[in-house]
């Protein structure tokens, strides 16, 4: 859980810079570029209040995830298994990873959400300058790399409570 209190400061860091900047914002800002950088859609400077909120929503989400694992697992799918197709015993070790697992990727939808609001901001005052779209694609490999990762541990602590029951069962033998 203490990824989900680094998701919030970013959240409440987001919130401080758009109530910072609201005054001096002009009265369109660029919302969408093309792949060459220039602006092709135009906001009100209200935009960035609606980008926050679909932060907020997100994050939620994301941090609510073990919760609805541990009330209902067929729910939430870890890869090519629901949580539900896992045995008790093997779930008991998954949920604390599941939590660390949606504290990272929340941690990196806020971050991400951060510097794209930040970037409108700064293009709103200067729309020449375009957006960092390195953004983007440091967040979708950041993401990869955090869902492999814990895929992987999930599976391995599937086979390992696996193999454990098997070696119960027949010493009962």
């Amino acid at each position: 859980m203490k990824l989900g209190w680094l998701a919030l400061a970013l959240v409440l860091y987001t919130a401080f810079v758009i109530y910072r900047v609201m005054p001096q914002l002009p009265e369109r800002i660029p919302t969408h570029y093309n792949w060459a950088g220039h602006p092709t859609a135009w906001g009100s400077p209200d935009v960035p209040w609606t980008l926050l909120i679909a932060q907020v929503a997100g994050t939620a989400l994301i941090l609510a995830v073990p919760a609805i694992g541990r009330r209902a697992p067929q729910l939430v799918s870890l890869g090519t298994r629901r949580l539900s197709d896992f045995p008790p015993a093997a779930r008991e070790h998954i949920m604390p990873l599941l939590g660390d697992m949606c504290g990272w990727l929340a941690v990196l939808y806020c971050f991400l959400f951060s510097l794209l609001i930040r970037d409108m901001i700064r293009a709103g005052f200067n729309p020449r300058e375009s957006p960092s779209f390195w953004i983007v694609w440091a967040y979708l490999a950041a993401t990869a790399v955090v869902v492999v990762y814990y895929l992987r541990r999930f599976y391995r602590i599937a086979r390992q409570v696996a193999s454990e029951e098997a070696l119960r069962s027949g010493a009962r033998r």
